[in-house]
């Protein structure tokens, strides 16, 4: 019996001291093993966690740049997931905006503006100053804006578009009258615009750059351009009219993932202002026909690629929204007076 007690309190010995110890250390190895993969696990997720989704038009100039900056791989330089999602029209994209759908936008500084008078925490980012223009076909029967009087004018975007609005803003500022009586107005979309100003079955029309581009290579003529005519509103240097939209929340969550998302972009757009042929590369993607529109298509987006530091952009969005207020009131602006504070 006491050889019996004297094996079992050996085993014991072996088992408690010996060999658990080493059993115990062999776990904790292991233990430690998936520690470090569950750690790089939860890494990796979260870096496809920081995807941004973006929303776009099918011939929006942002999917250039999107396209550039994945071309030469400034996704993985910079770290970022972007995903594109299409949408039909802006006001599709905005409410996925609004829905969580998506991460960025782009579109103007009211709605923004608006946006945050309505509550909402959404910030702007410069993108471009590229503007629309009066444009006709290149006669000698109208050689200038006094010749359009009583002449059929399509306006593309609506009645509050920003460039008819800066418009009637400097007619009446410069001929004293009212544009929209002056001339024989009609709202369309900017592809039919330019279809009915082919036809001949409009005399004129204000439509975005990238479509007076368009016609610009087909021997149309810009009678003015919206750049031209902000100076005369008191509106001096660069006026960014769309810009990337952001929420707060979004910025403070993670406002190293959209700096990075933001050099990045940065780099795609030096990329096409200063490479011809990379806008050879992206030809169809613009929707030129042909090498002269894809030239002027390419000389206006180069164009609107804001100069000035953001003091003055911020300064001209200001003094902008005041000259838009007085002509589209509630119906553009909603309830603010002025520009929301954080918009820009």
């Amino acid at each position: 019996m006491q050889n019996g007690q004297k094996l079992i309190n050996t085993y014991k010995k072996i088992i408690l001291l010996e060999t658990f110890p080493k059993i115990y250390k062999l776990m904790i190895n292991r233990y430690k093993k998936i520690l470090i993969l569950y750690f790089f696990m939860l890494l990796s997720f979260e870096s496809f966690s920081n995807e941004l989704k973006i929303a776009v038009l099918k011939f929006g100039s942002v999917n250039w740049e999107l396209d550039v900056l994945k071309h030469h791989e400034l996704d993985k330089k910079f770290n970022l997931s972007l995903k594109t999602i299409q949408m039909t029209n802006k006001d599709a994209a905005a409410i996925a905006f609004l829905s969580d759908s998506v991460d960025i936008f782009v579109t103007d500084w009211i709605w923004v503006s608006k946006q945050r008078y309505l509550g909402n925490k959404v910030t702007f980012l410069p993108y471009s100053t590229a503007a629309g223009a009066l444009i006709i076909k290149n006669s000698n029967q109208i050689t200038d804006i006094n010749d359009l009087k009583n002449k059929k004018v399509g306006i593309a975007g609506g009645s509050i578009d920003k460039s008819w609005l800066f418009f009637r803003a400097f007619f009446k500022k410069k001929y004293g009258e009212e544009a929209n009586i002056f001339f024989k107005i009609s709202f369309a979309a900017p592809p039919l615009i330019n279809g009915l100003l082919k036809t001949g079955d409009l005399d004129a029309g204000i439509n975005y750059w990238n479509y007076i581009a368009r016609l610009e290579s087909q021997g149309f003529k810009s009678i003015i351009n919206i750049e031209d005519i902000l100076p005369v509103l008191g509106i001096k240097g660069d006026l960014p009219l769309i810009g990337y939209v952001f929420k707060e929340e979004l910025l403070t969550k993670d406002y190293d993932l959209v700096k990075r998302f933001l050099n990045a972009t940065n780099q795609s757009r030096k990329i096409l202002e200063e490479s011809d042929n990379e806008w050879n590369r992206i030809m169809k993607l613009t929707g030129a026909k042909n090498k002269d529109m894809l030239i002027t298509i390419r000389n206006g987006f180069r164009k609107g690629i804001p100069k000035s530091n953001i003091e003055i952009l911020n300064e001209n969005i200001i003094k902008a929204y005041d000259v838009l207020k007085d002509i589209g009131g509630k119906q553009l602006v909603g309830e603010g007076e002025h520009l929301a504070k954080g918009t820009i």
